[in-house]
């Protein structure tokens, strides 16, 4: 079963919450994981900057996510980094055409996580997230809700890549 782990990722905060995380899940599952951050071929902006493309970027990660059982995606930051918007939809709409078109595919999920303390507040104290972003994770997925500080939300995630998993022979 393969998982692709969509995060913001270029700041070193986020960084080494996303490796962090993805040591986390391949500690814990059988997943064969997919890290933008780790291939250096298109993510290595200090060594490898004039050979990046836009193109090359948008055929590395497009290609690993048509490969995905699973797409993780962490929406905390400011807003949802542009790039994890454009892989959940991205996800999304290739289970919508499989299903609607009756092409064969693999089955597909889509876990959304927010750890961002602001979430859990009320009148000004919400933090607002797209709608059509977070429609899509619930529709075809699951969302988790954290806590900054707090680890549960990760017994969360395995939790449902284990049902997902039993549930489709992997």
């Amino acid at each position: 079963m393969k998982a692709y782990l969509a995060s913001h990722f270029f700041n070193d905060a986020f960084f080494r919450w996303t490796e962090d995380f993805a040591q986390y899940l391949e500690e814990n599952t059988d997943l064969e994981l997919y890290v933008p951050q780790r291939n250096d071929r298109i993510n290595d902006k200090k060594n490898n900057d004039d050979q990046i493309t836009d193109i090359a970027i948008a055929k590395a990660d497009t290609e690993a996510l048509k490969e995905s059982n699973i797409l993780i995606a962490c929406i905390d930051g400011l807003t949802i980094d542009d790039g994890v918007a454009g892989e959940i939809m991205g996800h999304a709409i290739m289970k919508e055409m499989e299903e609607e078109y009756n092409i064969p595919g693999i089955p597909r999920t889509i876990i959304g996580i927010i750890t961002d303390m602001r979430w859990l507040g009320t009148g000004e104290n919400k933090l607002y997230r797209n709608q059509m972003i977070l429609g899509k994770i619930k529709e075809q997925g699951h969302f988790v809700v954290g806590y900054a500080g707090k680890e549960d939300w990760k017994e969360e995630v395995l939790e449902i890549i284990e049902e997902f998993t039993k549930k489709h022979g992997n």
